[in-house]
């Protein structure tokens, strides 16, 4: 009976096991720090799906410990998309927590700068999936294109969230104009 639980816990945790290269003890981030980045984690998951050609936006594995910092996020194409190639998700919470405690620990001001420099976070050289080009819409046709409606479905859901970002920093900065303006 051991025998079989072994393989199954092991393949189990390295479902959620992280791909960054990067790691750091989970008990040297405060709680409530960890709970933000798995919250974060999740909420990127169905985002970074609709980059995967032939995914949608419901992931079908969404998960993260706040205690191990390990995650999963597969999408319905059974695809994992590379998180650390995004912000807002643990490998690049993860690198830049290991990046903020290797300047801590440093005396100079070069150890402090290779710190950042020597391993930076996020995309270095993002693959750009939802670009059109211009030369391929000119056309001389006068006939209505046929309408794929999976893919207009798609493209008004991107669109909706990244409008939803845009409401939303407005919104924070209207805030914050306001507070300061019954301040004064």
């Amino acid at each position: 009976m051991l025998s079989t639980a072994i393989p199954i816990f092991l393949t189990l945790t390295s479902l959620l096991t992280p791909t960054a290269s990067q790691s750091i003890n989970p008990n040297s981030v405060p709680q409530s720090t960890r709970d933000y980045w798995c919250s974060s984690q999740k909420a990127a998951c169905p985002l970074l799906c609709l980059q995967l050609p032939g995914a949608s936006g419901s992931p079908t594995q969404n998960d993260c410990s706040a205690d191990t910092l390990a995650y999963s996020c597969i999408c319905s194409n059974n695809k994992s998309p590379n998180a650390s190639e995004y912000s807002q998700t643990m490998p690049y919470y993860i690198c830049t927590e290991t990046n903020t405690q290797c300047v801590n620990a440093c005396k100079t001001d070069t150890c402090r700068d290779a710190c950042r420099t020597d391993n930076p976070c996020g995309a270095q050289s993002p693959k750009r999936v939802n670009v059109t080009t211009t030369s391929a819409a000119a056309t001389t046709s006068t006939t209505m294109p046929s309408v794929n409606t999976k893919e207009a479905t798609g493209s008004a859901t991107r669109f909706s969230i990244e409008m939803g970002h845009v409401v939303g920093s407005c919104a924070l900065v209207g805030g914050f104009v306001a507070g300061f303006a019954v301040l004064l």
